[in-house]
């Protein structure tokens, strides 16, 4: 039963990521609606695993306990729909959303339909890939799922690229029309590419130094790890070629951990032969220098482009003495999120709250109406969203586990390169919107549930 358990969660949370990647990185309405769909399985896969566990052990499983600010959260999006924070209207046939100034010490949803909505699609990803923390015991098939996940990362890579090289027009080849110019491969918007891209990047680097830790280089070929090796390279390509700024620069940065990483695990291996230690890590720094060559190379017209609009917006944000728009972004967020800072304006309202808080309604040039679906912060969308309490809630969602399994941290180079990559996607949801992208979010939980079991099954056979 436990092993029948045990390939029912990873096929599930399998698709689930394939799904999410391949349909426009679930951001499609019709696609999160599949995706919600699917995701709802896991509850029932939840029951039958702690089932499961109840036959065999007697007890239930610990690791429920860290569900309880899971279990808050859902309470505080349940009560905010009680409490409706606008009313409908139409007039002239146009359908009208008017604020119904509830109390903000109580908690409230602009749209209880769509915080319903966002609430079903958060509630069965997390369980889907809580239920890795339930399921799998054994390090062999967390790496078949990493593996899984740097295979389909790959095939995006070239897709993307090819795409890229054909000058595509449009997602699939030109296929399907993009609402962003900026997309790569099935992903709309470049930046959640490469969010996407920066956590399979660190499920690469783990599975390669799991195997560089064990093999000789000469070994390393008879192993999986030459093929997460290719993943690693191509999907480093890939970032620049995007068009991602910001992503292209964690990218470059995550390489460097990893050539740093490969500079010591070579030296402990020689001992006090310096000829290998030295040829090395100079063998190392040449590749990283390729990727960076090459990288230039493919996207230059991109780079070029990108490298013009940044002194753009360098030049706009001297003379206006900030952060140009995107200060004027973050500033109408905050004041959107102080005015209910306690529980917000309800999950998923924020594209028809912020309407009343937007200061750049109009363009300046072009005079056209500008319209935000989101805050280019995920951070500050939170507290805007569901308030501190809230906000604080699913902080305690990851923070939770992570003290469960605080004994076992740093036991393994894939628990932590995958902790590395959720903490760098934590970081860069400061200054973008990485969890406004399903795939991402998926992403971010798969690897966040896999690092923490991961470290304490390699801790426990190590013992």
């Amino acid at each position: 039963m436990e092993r029948m358990m045990e390939r029912t969660t990873l096929t599930h949370v399998a698709v689930l990521i394939f799904l999410a990647a391949w349909a426009f990185g679930g951001n499609a309405d019709w696609a999160k609606i599949l995706i919600g769909c699917w995701a709802t399985f896991g509850l029932p896969i939840l029951l039958l695993n702690i089932r499961t566990t109840l036959s065999t052990r007697q007890c239930l499983p610990r690791v429920l306990h860290t569900l309880w600010p899971f279990v808050g959260f859902n309470l505080l999006i349940s009560i905010s729909l009680l409490f409706p924070g606008f009313w409908r209207g139409s007039y002239e046939g146009e359908i009208l959303y008017v604020n119904k100034h509830v109390s903000p010490l109580l908690p409230s949803s602009a749209r209880p339909g769509l915080s319903l909505f966002a609430l079903w699609v958060f509630d069965g990803i997390y369980l889907s890939c809580f239920n890795l923390f339930l399921a799998i015991k054994s390090r062999r098939s967390f790496r078949l799922l990493l593996m899984a996940l740097s295979i389909n990362a790959l095939v995006l890579a070239i897709f993307g690229t090819l795409q890229k090289l054909v000058h595509a027009e449009g997602l699939f080849f030109g296929l399907q029309a993009s609402p962003q110019t900026k997309f790569f491969a099935s992903f709309i918007y470049h930046n959640h590419w490469g969010a996407f891209t920066v956590l399979m990047l660190t499920a690469g680097l783990g599975v390669f130094f799991h195997y560089l830790r064990r093999h000789t280089l000469r070994e390393l070929s008879q192993t999986p790890a030459m093929l997460v090796a290719a993943s690693v390279l191509l999907l480093s390509l890939s970032v620049p070629l995007s068009g991602s700024r910001s992503t292209s620069v964690i990218t470059f940065m995550l390489l460097v951990i990893a050539l740093i990483n490969w500079i010591s695990v070579t030296r402990q291996r020689s001992g006090r032969h310096t000829k290998p230690r030295h040829g090395l890590a100079i063998a190392a720094a040449l590749a990283l220098v390729l990727v960076v060559i090459t990288s230039y190379y493919l996207g230059e017209p991109v780079i070029r482009e990108r490298l013009k609009e940044t002194k753009q917006q360098l030049a706009h944000a001297e003379e206006s003495t900030g952060l140009g728009q995107r200060g004027i972004l973050y500033r109408d967020t905050w004041r959107m999120a102080s005015d209910r800072l306690l529980f917000g304006w309800g999950m998923g309202s924020y594209p028809n709250v912020f309407v009343l808080y937007n200061s750049q309604d109009r363009g300046t040039g072009d005079n056209l109406p500008h319209f935000y679906h989101d805050a280019h912060s995920d951070w500050l969308q939170s507290v805007a969203e569901v308030g501190l309490v809230g906000t604080t809630l699913l902080a305690l969602c990851g923070l939770m586990p992570l003290w469960h399994f605080r004994s076992s941290l740093g036991r393994s180079p894939i628990s932590n390169y995958l902790l590395l990559g959720c903490g760098l996607i934590l970081l860069y949801a400061w200054l973008e919107f990485p969890f406004g992208n399903t795939a991402v979010v998926i992403a971010f939980w798969i690897c966040f549930f896999t690092a923490l079991p991961y470290g304490r099954i390699e801790a426990a056979r190590s013992a």
